[in-house]
């Protein structure tokens, strides 16, 4: 019996090209993400803040930061992979499509712990808006 390209992909434990968020779309440094906290605007909701500024390197790049809320490190871990596959497949189309480099860093709050995968992508989405309006 053959296997498929994509069972030996999933076999392997990597994830098919063009699923993964591009390197150079992340904020990856302790010193960019505190930048982008302390220098930017900022649109607060119940379940995640979004801060924001201009990119320097000439297009969107995202952080996800997911404090201990007195969680242990699954509950964070889930929490920080939806929101960073939000962010890939809703956030940073939308702000290309828009023509907007932004370097945006999104912070949970204890509540989106206990939110929905949809509830957080509505959530996102409004934040999103926020910072595109202002």
């Amino acid at each position: 019996m053959t296997r498929s390209v994509a069972s030996d992909e999933a076999a392997s434990g990597r994830p098919p090209e063009g699923f993964r968020r591009p390197r150079a779309a992340r904020l990856r440094t302790a010193r960019e993400i505190r930048r982008t906290i302390r220098g930017g605007r900022c649109s607060r909701g119940r379940i995640v803040d979004v801060f924001f500024v201009p990119s320097p390197s000439g297009r969107s790049r995202v952080g996800v930061v997911t404090p201990r809320h007195g969680r242990d490190a699954v509950a964070r871990n889930l929490v920080r992979r939806r929101l960073t596959e939000i962010v890939r497949i809703h956030i940073l189309p939308a702000l290309e499509a828009r023509r907007l480099d932004l370097d945006l860093v999104v912070r949970a709050k204890p509540a989106a712990y206990d939110a929905s995968y949809q509830r957080l992508q509505v959530t996102l989405m409004d934040s999103l808006e926020a910072v595109c309006a202002g």
